[in-house]
């Protein structure tokens, strides 16, 4: 039984190695045996263990290749023989019995294998890559609601206003700054004191509440308190909130700055906001005027765009100064120039500030210069009385006069007190304004105020007609078109007059205004601070524009006054907080846009042509495209087992000419087991 079950295995291996085109042995018949010098290596072989076989049966048993003499004495089936061991080679078509074959146009093993490694290495580096593109991408489109809220505290010279912002993603393809930002004024209703600005606002300037803690806590908490009103409550810890001061305080000195600003950071860092001690600052004059240049193109749609548009000039006036900014064509390498990149978009701007051009202190200036009329004035009696021709008939008040110390001594600036004075703070000049209506003359005033050269060192006086009177003269000209904003809108806003009125209907309100008595002036307009100057402020803001900056009637719009600088600070910070968000809207390569998903299929068929190239190159076929074959015996991975000892699931019947069909199987030359030893094949088990 166990002798038959020998003989079909054998018969199997044989004939199968017959068969194999790669053989170089020739049929021989039954009984023959090959010469001795043979090497000829079959399945009956008794190969070393040490070495792994694989083993492919075939469908029939047409003949036997050939067959060892069996050495009795010794046991063994291979006499005079030695013994040379050959790894079976597996062919295109299969295993097969036959010699070892020599690796003929095959890269070595080492070198396949270090291929392989460095493929592998390239398609994980590219796997990666694309990944985080992926990733990347998918981030940047769930982030579309996300939001990040700013609080931003102006610090006026006429007051502390709080802007709330919030911020969000906005996936524009035509804008290269996808980012919008909403103005949150929700829950504000409009007091009846007139003013022109939907805003919270405390009263008075920072500047005026120098060592005055009490004052400074009631000037910012209330505005805190509101602040947190707009914004929801989980997300207080993410808002950013941020003070900056302007012309009011950048004037002070520098101690007394620096305890404002120390005193302001031990009150706001107790709010619930996120906030840092390098947020609370004194901007200078240049930053205001960057500011209220991005928030103004911001508003109007022009920053930001591709192909990029034309922008407008920002002329942004406060209490005390004015900041213009435009965008220019001539390159220049002085303090007035700022570059300006905004995605693909460059701008090259021109921003100065002008000190004391303010709807505050121009007036005050007008006070100095009729003050300098009267040579007997007494600066210290406390009872100077000034008439002046742009105050209405009947008006009499006393106004403190913040320059008029320093235009009769040669004294610093004297600090900006405004017209109620703080306890501890120190005072201007107090001064009894008289109402003497002139509007002839209050126009020619006004010119006094914008002419640089009545207010500087310079000996000869600039003709308004032939140059700018406002500018020095190292300061570029405007050009372009402009936005008033600010002071422009306060005072167009008094006079309900439109942003398409011309800058004569405000001389034609203005004359009306001054006409009229001071009792009628006061009661024809709300409540709000400043009345009586805005008989002034009409012929001013003209002048300033015809006279002091050379701008002409068409080259000016008034905005609303939603548009103010404090926009452009959290534009600019929420810039940078969104950047790591904004790095996949697009891909600029030599000036060809190229979209995300376009980018993520080229890099899929790359990753493909590179696994097939290097594939090709290393002669290697990947496991999936090789040609199936039926695998009758598992690969065994130990090298102590000969293949033919592995249980087989082989159990086809098949015809054999040595069969006696009786179960029992004929061999040739059948070996006696006497002196043999035992092989892995099982021969020495019960063959008697």
């Amino acid at each position: 039984m166990v002798f038959g079950k020998i003989a079909d295995a054998f018969s199997a291996a044989t004939s199968h190695f017959a068969a194999s085109k790669t053989s170089a042995v020739p049929y021989m018949s039954f009984g023959l045996l090959p010469p001795p010098a043979e090497t000829t290596d079959h399945g009956f072989d008794l190969a070393n263990s040490s070495h792994k076989n694989n083993l492919r049966l075939s469908s029939s048993l047409q003949d036997l290749k050939s067959y060892r003499r069996l050495d009795l004495e010794e046991g063994d089936y291979n006499i005079g023989i030695d013994r040379k061991h050959y790894l079976l080679q597996r062919e295109n078509a299969g295993s097969s019995f036959s010699k070892e074959k020599p690796m003929l146009g095959r890269i070595p093993f080492l070198r396949r294998k270090w291929v392989r490694l460095v493929m592998i290495l390239l398609c994980l580096l590219l796997l990666g890559f694309l990944t985080y593109l992926i990733t990347t991408y998918i981030l940047s489109y769930l982030s579309q609601g996300y939001s990040k809220f700013y609080v931003v505290l102006d610090c006026g010279s006429t007051g502390t206003r709080v802007y709330v912002y919030r911020a969000s993603i906005d996936h524009n393809k035509d804008r290269s700054l996808p980012i919008a930002l909403t103005s949150l004024t929700e829950g504000l209703s409009r007091k009846a004191s007139g003013r022109a600005y939907d805003r919270m606002e405390t009263e008075p300037g920072l500047h005026l509440l120098v060592h005055n803690t009490s004052g400074l806590k009631a000037a910012i908490k209330p505005l805190v308190r509101w602040a947190e009103k707009q914004i929801p409550e989980r997300a207080h810890k993410t808002t950013s909130l941020f003070l900056y001061a302007t012309a009011g305080v950048r004037r002070l000195p520098t101690a007394d700055s620096k305890w404002l600003r120390d005193k302001v950071w031990s009150i706001l860092k107790e709010s619930p906001f996120l906030c840092k001690r390098t947020w609370i600052k004194v901007i200078s004059g240049m930053d205001e005027a960057y500011y209220g240049w991005i928030a103004l193109n911001y508003q109007t749609g022009v920053l930001g765009n591709t192909p990029k548009k034309a922008t407008f000039g920002a002329l942004d006036m406060g209490g005390s100064s004015l900041q213009v900014t435009f965008e220019s064509k001539k390159h220049g390498h002085n303090m007035t120039d700022l570059n300006l990149r905004i995605g693909a978009a460059n701008h090259h701007l021109t921003a100065y500030s002008l000190a004391g051009y303010g709807l505050n202190d121009a007036f005050d200036k007008s006070v100095v210069h009729i003050l300098r009329g009267l040579p007997n004035a007494d600066l210290a009696s406390e009872n100077i009385e000034i008439k002046h021709p742009c105050l209405q008939s009947g008006y009499k008040e006393q106004y403190i006069c913040s320059q008029c110390a320093s235009s009769q001594q040669n004294s610093p600036t004297a600090v900006v007190v405004g017209r109620n004075s703080v306890k501890g703070v120190k005072s201007g000049v107090p001064v009894q304004l008289i109402g003497a209506p002139n509007w002839e003359e209050c126009s020619a005033l006004a010119k006094v105020a914008i002419n640089l050269s009545e207010w500087s060192n310079q000996t000869a006086a600039v003709d308004c007609d032939l140059q700018p009177c406002a500018l020095p003269d190292i300061f570029p000209r405007p050009y372009g078109r402009f936005y008033g904003m600010s002071g422009f809108f306060v005072v167009y806003r008094f006079f309900n007059l439109t942003s398409e009125a011309t800058l004569d209907d405000v001389l034609e309100k203005g004359q009306e205004f001054c006409e009229k008595t001071w009792e009628v002036a006061r009661k024809s307009v709300s409540p709000q601070p400043f009345i009586e100057q805005y008989c002034f402020r009409a012929p001013y803001i003209v002048f300033l524009l015809r006279e002091g900056l050379h701008i002409t009637d068409n080259q000016i719009i008034i905005g609303s006054g939603s548009i103010t600088w404090t926009l452009g600070v959290a534009l600019f910070e929420a810039g940078k907080a969104f950047s790591p968000r904004l790095r996949l809207p697009s891909y600029q390569i030599l000036q060809v846009r190229i979209h995300p998903i376009v980018l993520i299929v080229i890099l899929i068929i790359s990753l493909i042509l590179l696994f097939c190239a290097i594939s090709c190159l290393a002669n290697w076929t990947p496991r999936i495209f090789r040609r199936p074959y039926l695998m009758l015996f598992k690969h065994n991975s130990g090298s102590a087992t000969s293949v033919l000892s592995i249980p087989s699931p082989f159990r086809f019947q098949r015809w054999s000419p040595i069969s006696s069909g009786d179960g029992r199987a004929k061999m040739p030359l059948s070996p006696t087991i006497a002196g043999s030893q035992q092989r892995s094949f099982g021969l020495g088990h019960g063959l008697g």
